[in-house]
């Protein structure tokens, strides 16, 4: 599920910093498990291979392939350079996501948090006329390459990249029950709705959780990448997990 990429064929995009270490990426946007893997500690079992291995990410990777790529235009989900200073697998972002997760819920949290940064960084003014219109037209031309790719956005990844408590748990390892019981403590449950669980206003307007219904028509509290990663940082703080 993997393919090579002949190292001519390479251009350095933009970096980014995880503890100080550089992540490299590639021309397509996809971004170096082995700089990832570096940052992480470096720790043998968490090599990029044995996580591509791994059923989950076989399925993931399956899924990506299968469905395309929101982010990215007929790109593999993951590419291997051979040879050459840039030689190392290079992988899109909910990879990324995934192998941080694989690795530790800290450096998950650390990973979400940087490619958050990416997200909200202020675009450059242009300084001229020709800059100006050049920027119109990769807007012009973005927005063009995406329109396909919006009802997928909304119906799988909205849902891909939205957890349920008992996903979030599992990710801890701890139990939904456990989980649920630090939530309520940290007042992240509104308590005066008895007949489901349901956020508290400030948690949604933070951007951290949604209330979905189900394909039953139940309503279920959902957290964001940045919810979970919210939650991660305050059970980490508190010495619930490590």
């Amino acid at each position: 599920m993997s393919a090579s990429t002949n190292i001519q064929n390479w251009s350095p995009a933009s970096k980014i910093k995880i503890d100080n270490a550089a992540i490299r990426a590639d021309q397509h946007g996809r971004y170096s498990l082995n700089d990832l893997h570096k940052a992480s500690g470096g720790d043998v079992k968490n090599k990029p291979s044995n996580f591509l291995q791994n059923d989950k990410t076989q399925e993931l990777v399956a899924e990506l392939i299968d469905a395309g790529n929101p982010s990215s235009v007929n790109i593999e989900p993951v590419s291997a350079i051979r040879g050459g200073s840039e030689q190392g697998t290079y992988a899109v972002k909910e990879l990324v996501y995934a192998y941080a997760m694989w690795i530790s819920p800290v450096f998950h949290l650390k990973v979400i948090r940087t490619f958050d940064k990416l997200v909200t960084q202020k675009p450059r003014i242009p300084q001229s006329f020709a800059e100006a219109l050049q920027l119109a037209a990769d807007q012009a031309r973005q927005l063009e390459l995406a329109a396909p790719k919006v009802q997928y956005f909304d119906k799988v990844v909205e849902r891909s990249t939205l957890l349920n408590a008992t996903q979030v748990a599992q990710k801890l390892s701890i139990s939904a029950v456990s989980l649920n019981k630090h939530l309520e403590e940290l007042d992240v449950y509104n308590r005066s709705i008895k007949r489901c669980r349901a956020f508290q206003q400030w948690f949604v307007d933070q951007g951290l959780g949604l209330l979905k219904q189900t394909e039953l028509g139940y309503s279920q509290p959902m957290f964001t990448l940045k919810g979970e990663a919210w939650v991660i940082e305050r059970l980490v703080s508190e010495g619930a997990i490590s």
